[in-house]
């Protein structure tokens, strides 16, 4: 299960480039409170989307993820991409009790698409208890603010943010829509699941 610790200090569109290419800022009067936050809400629920259909995540933030057992031994990829860093690896048992493991028992493997979790030294995860979790908690993220974003990233998150603002009156079906433009701007993007 993976959990975020934290939301994203910023959304991945500033709400006032979001009015730009709106085209709703036209110097005639200034954006009240009220509209700039319903932009921002338009960005963050985007930039969600986005994240949902890619497993990566925009805006670097905290995530703990729980398994219960390793899929290999040795290695264990991640759910989130791409990963900056590893903060720790908590054992949990079934009874509630926990143990910090020592950060010379693993490393962490980056990778664009796929960062994991591997063993050192021994070359094995540590075990995790028998009715317990393993909690890893990482930094993951593309960048801290919006223009660190991949541009097309960016650009996707933008163009799905406006789609919302434009069917917000639209019923049902169409807001569900992920118009092709963003399809194609987030594709390479994406991880294949099988």
């Amino acid at each position: 299960m993976l959990t975020e610790l934290e939301e994203a200090p910023v959304a991945p569109v500033a709400a006032a480039d979001l009015a730009e290419h709106l085209r709703l800022s036209t110097g005639l009067a200034p954006l009240d409170a009220g509209e700039i936050a319903t932009l921002e809400g338009y960005a963050r629920a985007a930039g969600a989307a986005v994240e949902g259909f890619t497993g990566r995540a925009l805006i670097r933030r905290r995530f703990k993820w729980a398994v219960t057992a390793w899929r290999d031994a040795c290695r264990e990829v991640l759910p989130v991409a791409p990963v900056v860093q590893v903060n720790a690896v908590t054992l949990v048992a079934g009874d509630g009790s926990w143990e910090a493991v020592d950060g010379a028992k693993w490393r962490l493997v980056q990778d664009q698409f796929a960062p994991a979790l591997a063993g050192s030294g021994s070359g094995f995860l540590p075990a995790i208890p028998t009715g317990g979790v393993a909690e890893i908690e990482v930094l993951a993220g593309h960048a801290d603010a919006p223009e660190g974003l991949p541009h097309d990233l960016r650009q996707a998150v933008l163009l799905l943010a406006s789609h919302y603002h434009e069917q917000r009156h639209a019923a049902g079906a169409r807001m569900g829509e992920i118009p092709m433009g963003v399809q194609a701007l987030i594709a390479r993007w994406r991880k294949v699941r099988l």
